[in-house]
């Protein structure tokens, strides 16, 4: 190791399919790790925030091999199922959106993982978001609208601590104590970034940023027995996944938006509407020009749980994600995701079909910054370029 900089070779061999995967991993491994990188002959690079001694370096090293035997011992190769390959549509752009949004303002970075949106890019979400109301309201949807928050007992109960620890982003307060309060407002400080806090000073932890929008429906639908079958709900809202050094551009943000149309009902009722609904998404992406796959996938599932998990969802064909071509690296990016959760929520959460069974449910999520990255990577910057129905339909938006 040297220059703040060490090379893993791992002591067991990476399958190709979870090299990527590797990457995105070892950031949870330790926080003295700031970037991970692959080179052609499968070594991984660790940037690291400072220079180590050999002690410490030896021990960092062995974490990091514990953690791929870990991951690759635990995960079998799915097979790959492609629904849709639109990858040839024509694209307009070679290059990566983002130096151009920063240089011109169209967004600004304000931390890790958050971007505040320009009015061009701000037009073209809302653009992204009215379409797919539209799309929610044909299929059926009543419109809802939920917090950002999500209690701490309803995440417990469906396992997200057991299967997505590492992504949780945690609400706190000032414990209601006057002295407590007074001290907290005397002596904290934020030094570079991060606050420096009276010992004791937070309540307990009730609540959490919600990472997805369906949960806060399920959580409406629990311990109740449904009087309708299937109910078809459409929301937008903001989400919250922490992602590590992971987190760069509008590719991957720790504060999205997310639009989704939720559907809760029997077996066959869900999957019927994520047919409908997934094929109406398909349409509306193909209408845009978007350069896409529909291909199975796997939720980002922590490293001790991510083989038996993603190996389950693989079997029983249960995520499906949309992924919109990336032309600038020739790679791609999900942009949005056609879930079916058999009955586990209606078990979890205790939502019952007027028969008395547990209801299914299932989503079809839209990332809208991802989408938006996804279609500037594609199209380019300049909306004189773009196709006219954009054109119009985001003037009309920035009113």
């Amino acid at each position: 190791m040297s220059n703040s900089t060490g090379v893993v070779h791992p002591a067991i061999t990476i399958p190709a399919f979870l090299a990527q995967e590797m990457v995105a991993k070892l950031a949870y491994v330790d926080p003295l790790i700031q970037q991970v990188t692959r080179d052609e002959t499968g070594d991984y690079h660790l940037h690291l925030r400072r220079t180590l001694s050999t002690e410490e370096w030896q021990s960092l090293h062995a974490k990091v091999q514990r953690a791929m035997a870990l991951l690759v011992a635990t995960t079998r190769e799915p097979p790959v199922k492609i629904l849709e390959d639109w990858m040839d549509q024509p694209v307009f752009s070679n290059e990566d959106p983002t130096e151009a949004l920063l240089r011109e303002g169209h967004v600004t970075q304000t931390g890790d993982g958050l971007f505040s949106l320009g009015p061009l890019v701000a037009s073209l979400c809302r653009y992204f978001e009215g379409q797919l109301f539209r799309l929610g309201f044909a299929q059926g949807g009543h419109l809802y609208r939920f917090p950002a928050m999500i209690p701490s007992g309803f995440l417990e109960k469906i396992q997200y601590f057991k299967n997505f620890p590492h992504s949780l982003s945690f609400v706190a307060h000032l414990q209601e104590d006057m002295e407590i309060i007074e001290r907290f407002a005397k002596e904290t400080v934020c030094n570079q970034g991060t606050l420096t806090i009276p010992e004791g000073s937070f309540a307990k932890i009730q609540n959490l940023l919600s990472p997805t929008v369906c949960h806060n429906f399920y959580l409406m639908l629990a311990n109740k027995v449904m009087t309708r079958s299937p109910m078809i709900a459409t929301a937008q809202g903001h989400c919250f996944r922490y992602e590590s050094i992971n987190m760069h551009s509008l590719e991957r943000l720790w504060n999205f938006t997310m639009w989704e149309v939720i559907f809760v009902g029997s077996s066959q009722q869900v999957k019927d509407c994520l047919i409908q609904a997934g094929q109406k998404t398909s349409r509306w992406l193909q209408g845009l020009g978007m350069a896409y796959r529909l291909e199975n996938a796997n939720d980002p599932f922590f490293i001790r749980e991510f083989g038996t998990q993603a190996g389950f969802q693989q079997i029983y064909d249960l995520k499906y994600e949309y992924r919109a071509l990336l032309p600038f690296k020739n790679g791609t990016l999900s942009i949005g995701s056609r879930n079916y959760h058999m009955d586990f929520f209606g078990r979890s959460c205790q939502i019952t079909l007027p028969d008395g069974s547990p209801a299914h449910s299932g989503c079809i999520g839209v990332g809208l910054e991802r989408l938006a990255f996804a279609f500037l990577a594609q199209f380019g910057t300049n909306p004189a370029l773009w196709p006219e129905s954009i054109k119009i339909g985001t003037l009309d938006q920035g009113r």
